[in-house]
């Protein structure tokens, strides 16, 4: 957790060339967020951000191939996370996957959620059974150029 005595820098600058003429996603300013930051900081109560397993400076496991299985070691890794820090319920905020796991956690433990909080969430469903058919060539082609980006790229970049 920050300190008021802590100055927080901020970078305007934006990478890469397409980037610097394109204008900003989230309209807003450095400004706000740093009052917002301030806000919540302000309110007492210890703010914790925690990477999930595999991701950011968090541990590698190795996961199975059920999605039932990694799905339970993502949550059981929380719930190890809570009991080891000693809280009782608490604020859940998961973003992206960490929504989903946030969300899987909440149906499993509901008494230990106070509030969940979902930013853009999605997750992973079993592999279905299927038979692949035959698929030309130039359309595996395109899947592949435009396997990198998501839905909402065009929108973003309106």
């Amino acid at each position: 957790m920050r300190t008021d005595r802590e100055d927080l820098v901020f970078s305007t600058s934006r990478s890469g060339w397409i980037s610097s003429w394109l204008p900003s996603w989230c309209p807003t300013s450095l400004a706000h967020l740093k009052k917002a930051e301030d806000k919540i900081l302000k309110e007492g109560r210890p703010v914790y951000a925690l990477d999930l397993l595999g991701f950011g400076r968090s541990s590698r496991p190795i996961f199975g191939n059920d999605a039932q299985e990694v799905e339970e070691q993502f949550v059981q890794s929380l719930e190890d996370w809570r009991q080891s820090v000693g809280l009782e319920h608490m604020i859940l905020l998961g973003h992206d996957f960490g929504g989903y796991v946030s969300t899987a956690y909440a149906m499993k433990y509901p008494n230990r959620v106070k509030h969940l909080v979902l930013v853009e969430p999605w997750g992973f469903m079993a592999k279905p059974n299927v038979q692949e058919r035959w698929v030309p060539v130039w359309i595996k082609a395109i899947g592949a150029v435009m396997n990198p980006l998501n839905p909402l790229t065009l929108l973003r970049l309106a």
